[in-house]
């Protein structure tokens, strides 16, 4: 390795190439092994990485590789969806540009249309992934619309038609008008919208009453059925029972008592459309109202409204509307109005709720076993308190419509019979009526809902229906790492398929990503344009300070705060690492290396004190990601790879160096020894660089060395050398030198100026400070002098006490004094403050017996602390004084 500047480009994709020339991330279902299973969330096929990718991915990534690091047979099933909405959009986009929708050209064409587009343009996430460094067994890449996986969705639709729980019915559902499909929940987003409440007058037909009503959607009131009122209203309770009309229309309705209504919101009083809201469709069918639809599939007005709105869109309607309350005279008021409307996610047009017939899964069958797996703990959640989410949602599981007016997709696999009307359904295409023989059959227009296929994704890539080895070997799996926002959607939807196919939970562990944000905690979006792009990310600084950023900023299942800035901080702590090894590099070069196998029992305090550092740090990060702390995990190792083995280690072993050459050649050796390890416990998140370093180590008997870092073994704390008595003896005297160089920074004096040091300590202290008295000099730069008990006030010196041990710096040649005298009595106030306002706490009961026991504990900590902070100010002010 060339002493350079680091530049990941020069060997991120060599190293990737390698890995994937001799297969390193495959694995062999036959293979006498524990497995280790996750099957990656599949990204739509029109997709490009964005961050959220990136860091849901990075998390799989460095659970596979630290699991195939231990021996297991580690398989990360890659895929991608086909993406039925997205998908059509893009081809019908291009079509556009030809002159052409998809009608023009006929639906077979346009499928084959969409085929090729995947086949050209739809692999541009898997090559990014690739970039991230994704360890996914590639030979095993499944996509939703394979003729495999496309057989399996045929097998459960049938499978559960022939049960009874796929059923066609009609009700409302999501549409988005200019699609002209039903969309589901995971395809709209809420946004703030600044609307206004127009207040309408109803009048009785005799005209001897009128009620308002509040909408913010007025066109709608020419369906009308009702006006409903809370029960409890003493504004409306005679009125319950009596008719008004609707303006314009002249329709009849009843005014009708419902405890939905909010007696608060607008008048109090809520008109009832039942076709074109959800809410009132469920009011419907509890007062049996009738359906009057409104709106055809494109938004625009319809029969049996006045012919003068016929033809109008909605919104042109919604003016005409009001156009002509106001010429009624019953517009009664306009209020400015902020609300949340659900926009489809993908013609960013306002979804519009509508009245269809469409296909349907009857979900109470189902959900009793993926209730009863995560009470029972068979399927954990990460975090935990997402648990009572999931049961809310399943406890009031409504049915799943699973029909899409699209052309793209699984085609459902129902045939009506023109001449019995009979229904036939098949895992291979029927040629004639089940019922009555007739040919004359032809098959249901819809598609399925993208997520039918994606709910057999922990079977259907593994072969199912068939009994594969890939099924018996890796289903089910360990983990899912997916985002919370489809908990319902998908984690629970699996559960349930699972349950029903194999009596199996889908995988054992959930682990929810964090929601990553700008700096102002908004979510990243197109909408707002305040997303990052990780791979202009990984360009500038690499795909290995892309991960571990966005892994260290990600608690479990928090919020991200997330900037460009950060990366740049990546790249600093892969830069430190780089430099440590090229720093190694040239003294290899210079002393050699020992090859004979070291001897733990004769080594400094510092050096078994890094050798400790290396154990607790193994054994650390090796329960983090046991239990799914992944951010800990990677705080470990950087603070182990900064700060024990950069600032200390590398330090303490320059002054073996130049105090000893002759003993260098095993000084190395012991570096070499730590630095394999610590690569091999940052490699699963740092895969790029810790390779390249590695790869370039002289091979130590300590360590077996196989052909990548891929598959070397991680470090077993249990298994490493360890020395706890001379790590704590060794901490103790990296506090004095800690304290030393913190008076200086507190003094402004600079480290290279050379000090000297008065030092009191305890009997048993002296002795340690006398062992280590060039570490403490080289590494402070000061010259430690024993102290008598009164010697603070004869030389003017800073201070600073410790367990057994006093510190006085001398520094009246170098500080103005009165400075600093003028700091220390600032600091005393306001540490004085600190402490009184924590005592008023810790001494009311109103805090000690309400608040949580942790969080009166954490007070009474920091007050400890506090007066500690204070006496260290106070002798310090003293010794200046």
């Amino acid at each position: 390795m060339e002493t350079s500047k680091l530049d990941p480009q020069k060997y991120e994709t060599k190293w990737w190439d390698y890995w994937e020339t001799n297969k390193l991330f495959h694995a062999d279902a036959n293979a006498d092994k524990e497995p280790f299973t996750i099957l990656i969330p599949p990204p739509n096929v029109t997709d490009k990485l964005h961050m959220g990718h990136g860091l849901n991915n990075t998390i799989q990534d460095i659970l596979v590789r630290w699991k195939r690091m231990h021996g297991y047979n580690s398989m990360w099933l890659p895929g991608t969806d086909h993406a039925g909405i997205a998908t059509q959009m893009m081809v019908e986009k291009a079509l556009k540009k030809e002159g052409l929708t998809r009608k023009d050209i006929g639906r077979k064409a346009f499928f084959e249309r969409c085929v090729r587009w995947k086949e050209e343009k739809g692999g541009l996430i898997v090559e990014q992934l690739k970039k991230l460094g994704a360890s996914c067994d590639w030979d095993r890449e499944a996509y939703t619309m394979d003729q495999r996986l496309s057989r399996a969705v045929r097998k459960i639709f049938v499978d559960l038609y022939n049960k009874g729980h796929i059923y066609r019915g009609e009700r409302l559902v999501n549409w988005d008008p200019q699609l002209e499909t039903a969309v589901s929940d995971d395809e709209l987003e809420n946004r703030e919208t600044k609307s206004k409440l127009w207040h309408i007058s109803y009048l009785s037909p005799d005209g001897s009453f009128e009620i308002s009503v509040a909408t913010t959607r007025p066109e709608t009131m020419l369906g009308d059925v009702a006006v409903a009122v809370n029960p409890d209203d003493l504004r409306y309770k005679d009125l319950i029972g009596k008719q008004v009309v609707v303006p314009i229309v002249g329709r009849k309705i009843p005014i009708i008592a419902d405890k939905y209504v909010k007696a608060e919101f607008g008048t109090g009083c809520v008109k009832i459309t039942p076709a074109h809201d959800f809410n009132d469709f469920a009011i419907g069918q509890r007062h049996k109202l009738p359906l009057i639809e409104v709106m055809d599939e494109r938004g625009n007005m319809k029969a049996p409204c006045p012919k003068e709105f016929i033809g109008l869109d909605r919104y042109a309607a919604r003016n005409r509307v009001v156009q002509r309350l106001e010429e009624l005279q019953q517009l009664k008021k306009i209020e400015a109005y902020v609300h949340s409307v659900p926009y489809s996610e993908r013609s960013q047009v306002a979804i519009e709720p509508r009245l269809s017939k469409q296909w349907f899964v009857a979900m109470k069958p189902l959900v009793a076993p993926a209730i009863d797996a995560v009470h029972k703990n068979e399927v954990r959640f990460y975090p935990d308190s997402w648990k009572k989410t999931y049961f809310h949602w399943l406890e009031n599981i409504q049915d799943w419509c699973i029909s899409r007016q699209l052309w793209w997709g699984h085609r459902i696999p129902i045939w009506y019979c023109d001449k019995c009307e009979a229904v036939t359904t098949g895992i291979d295409d029927p040629e004639q009526c089940s019922k009555c023989g007739s040919k004359e059959i032809r098959q249901d227009e819809d598609v399925l809902d993208t997520w039918f296929s994606s709910w057999l994704w922990p079977l259907s890539p593994l072969g199912w229906p068939d009994k594969t080895d890939d099924l018996k070997a890796f289903f089910p799996s360990d983990v899912l790492v997916t985002g919370a926002e489809i908990i319902f959607l998908w984690v629970a939807r699996m559960i349930m398929l699972s349950h029903f196919i194999e009596e199996k939970t889908p995988f054992h562990s959930v682990y929810f990503n964090s929601i990553i944000c700008d700096k102002s905690g908004r979510k990243f979006s197109k909408t707002l344009g305040n997303g990052i792009d990780p791979l202009e990310m990984i360009e500038k600084y690499g795909a290995d300070a892309v991960r571990f950023t966005c892994v260290h900023l990600a608690p479990l299942g928090g919020r991200v705060r997330m900037d460009r800035s950060d990366f740049g901080n990546g790249y600093r702590f892969i830069n430190k690492l780089w430099n440590a090894a090229q720093f190694l590099q040239l003294n290899i070069r210079h002393y050699g290396v020992d090859q004979s196998p070291l001897d733990f029992s004769h080594l400094r305090l510092s050096q078994k004190w890094l050798l400790e550092s290396l154990k607790e740090t193994a054994k650390q990060v090796n329960h983090s990601l046991e239990t799914f702390q992944i951010n800990e995990a990677c705080d470990r190792i950087y603070h182990f790879i900064w700060h024990c083995f950069c600032d200390w280690g590398l330090e303490s072993a320059k002054i073996e160096l130049e105090r000893d050459p002759s003993q260098a050649p095993k000084v190395i050796a012991l570096l070499v020894y730590v630095m394999e390890g610590l690569l091999r416990i940052a490699a699963p998140f740092l895969p790029f660089v810790t390779e390249e370093i590695w790869q370039t180590l002289p091979l130590r008997c300590e360590w077996q060395r196989p052909k990548s870092l891929v598959c070397a073994q991680y470090p077993d704390h249990t298994t490493l050398p360890s020395f706890p008595d001379a790590a704590r003896e060794w901490d103790k005297v990296r506090a004095i030198i800690g304290q030393i160089r913190s008076l200086r920074t507190s003094a402004q004096i600079s480290p290279k100026t050379s000090l000297k040091a008065y030092l009191r300590c305890d009997a048993g202290l002296a002795t340690l400070v006398s062992q280590t008295e060039l570490e403490i000099s080289c590494l402070a730069n000061t010259e430690i002098i024993e102290a008598s008990r009164d010697v603070a006030h004869q030389i003017g010196a800073l201070t600073s006490t410790g367990q057994g041990w006093t510190l006085y710096l001398p520094v009246e040649d170098l500080v103005n004094l009165e400075r600093e005298r003028k700091r220390l009595r600032k600091e005393d106030l306001r540490i004085a403050r600190v402490i009184k306002g924590l005592e008023g706490k810790v001494n009311n009961p109103n805090f000690t017996d309400k608040a949580p026991a942790k969080v009166v504990a954490q007070t009474k900590d920091q007050l400890n602390n506090m007066r500690a902070q204070l006496q260290a100010v106070q002798e310090a002010l003293k010794a200046l004084t």
